[in-house]
């Protein structure tokens, strides 16, 4: 079985990456476990399974891991690292928020940090960066906003954003998170992180992986990296 490890920062993005490795795998063709790493410091270190996928004879295997931050996404490759390379993992691929450690004008240093000390005599590491969130991916994702309520349209959030979220850098954004719930707002609704499963099941995956590849950088990175894995 080829194996594939996914480091994430927290919940939102585990569930996003589940849904869009399934959606370009399809649903039967990758066996999925989502677990999180906890401790490390003053307590011992534990990998614990938040939800594990059915064996049915899939030829993929992917592990999604909730790293529980940004700043530990790094971390927690360098210390899977040894491991995960002697379990036969062909690759390890890293995902974190620039925001909040980070401003615009620090990601070209981000860049250059974030494969320092990484082993490259064990299986490839990759990083991505969500700029400055993951949510201004869902934010260019337009057409899932009808989708929270019609109220929402596209004149409404150029309107209320003063920013054409169509055509406009959707990377240039500093709080996407929260330009989000301005959107949802504009219907009497809420984005709030511990309900983005809401969002991340209405977004159109095969819009993103057709067209928001090609506009969000990094994004067509990941997309990229998942179907080289697929082969």
């Amino acid at each position: 079985m080829e194996k594939l490890a996914i480091f994430v920062e927290g919940y939102t993005e585990l569930l996003f990456v589940e849904r869009l490795v399934e959606e370009i795998a399809g649903r039967n063709k990758v066996l999925i476990d989502l677990k999180k790493i906890r401790g490390g410091s003053n307590i011992p270190r534990k990998m614990i399974t938040i939800k594990a996928g059915k064996d049915t004879g899939q030829k993929y295997y992917v592990l999604l891991v909730d790293c529980g931050g940004d700043e530990q996404v790094k971390s927690r490759i360098m210390q899977e690292h040894d491991n995960l390379t002697k379990a036969g993992y062909s690759k390890l691929i890293g995902i974190r928020d620039v925001s909040p450690s980070f401003l615009h004008t620090d990601i070209p240093k981000l860049q250059a940090n974030l494969p320092k000390y990484i082993k490259t005599k064990l299986a490839p590491v990759s990083f991505i960066l969500s700029i400055m969130e993951i949510e201004a991916w869902f934010l260019a994702e337009i057409s899932h906003f009808s989708k929270i309520d019609t109220a929402i349209t596209v004149d409404a959030i150029n309107a209320r954003l003063g920013f054409d979220i169509e055509k406009d850098d959707i990377e240039q954004r500093t709080y996407p998170a929260r330009d989000l719930h301005v959107c949802y707002s504009i219907a009497g609704k809420a984005y709030v992180k511990s309900q983005a499963k809401i969002t991340v099941d209405v977004l159109d995956y095969e819009a993103i992986y057709i067209g928001l590849r090609t506009r969000i950088d990094y994004l067509g990175i990941l997309i990229s990296d998942i179907d080289s894995f697929l082969k």
